[in-house]
């Protein structure tokens, strides 16, 4: 009594690709649904941007304000009581 391979390796590989497709599907749909979502972020990311422009200052804007504050935190000494040192 010997069972024929072919026809059940026929429906295994079946199984398999109808799993796989199942599995493509499912993908599919998220990452549909995951670029809709990103498309929502990225419209409410500009609009409160442009509803916002005053409260943003420009990074050269900052940097200069902040520029005396950076020189002496990262330019400074310490003597041998442990105070600062200009």
């Amino acid at each position: 009594m010997s069972i024929p391979l072919l026809p059940l390796a026929l429906a295994l590989f079946f199984l398999v690709g109808l799993v796989v497709g199942v599995y493509a599907v499912s993908l599919w749909s998220k990452l549909s649904r995951m670029e809709g979502k990103m498309d929502t972020l990225r419209t409410n990311c500009e609009l409160h941007h442009q509803q916002n422009e005053t409260h943003f200052l420009p990074r050269l804007e900052h940097e200069v304000e902040h520029q005396g504050l950076w020189e002496a935190l990262h330019h400074h000494e310490h003597d041998f009581k442990g105070q600062v040192r200009r």
